[in-house]
């Protein structure tokens, strides 16, 4: 299942992930998809709601359904997903058959705290509760987590190229 015209964006916590959809689209003149929202769209709850009532991973099933949907399709997309999207296998391996855009590599960890202290609507947990310095050591963990997964993603994308 590999749509020809179909482009995923992830990210760090706190990387500018839809501006960088957007910006990837307005340069192709495609499409641009904003995965949470078309999952809130269908499912009629927010994210937290849905992880709340439902759990995590209710959430991941939908986003690998919409994912799965996506790579059926015919048409020009560049789709912004949520920072965790990788973490979900069968996810992660659908959207590598695809083109990837990891956004935020280019900012520092004091960019990306900023941005994710920013956010208005985060789904992590850790950024509701507890004192600066303990969202901060969370956040700092999380990023070392997505650091490690993102690292281990290139290293395969790079291998598939490589073969082709």
């Amino acid at each position: 299942m590999t749509a020809e015209n179909l482009i995923f964006v992830t990210g760090f916590f706190g990387a500018p992930i839809r501006e960088e959809a957007d910006r990837i689209a307005s340069g192709k003149g495609w499409e641009v998809l904003d995965l949470d929202r078309a999952i809130e769209e269908k499912d009629g709850r927010t994210i937290a709601r849905l992880c709340m009532m439902a759990g995590e991973h209710a959430y991941r099933n939908a986003e690998y359904e919409a994912v799965q949907k996506l790579c059926e399709e015919e048409r020009d997309l560049v789709v912004a997903c949520g920072d965790g999207i990788l973490y979900d296998d069968d996810s992660r391996g659908l959207i590598l058959q695809q083109d990837l855009v990891i956004a935020g590599e280019d900012l520092t960890i004091e960019e990306l705290w900023a941005r994710a202290r920013a956010e208005e609507t985060t789904y992590h947990a850790f950024m509701k509760f507890g004192s600066e310095e303990e969202k901060r050591a969370k956040f700092e963990a999380h990023h070392k987590r997505q650091q490690a997964l993102f690292d281990q993603v290139r290293a395969r994308t790079a291998g598939a190229n490589a073969d082709k």
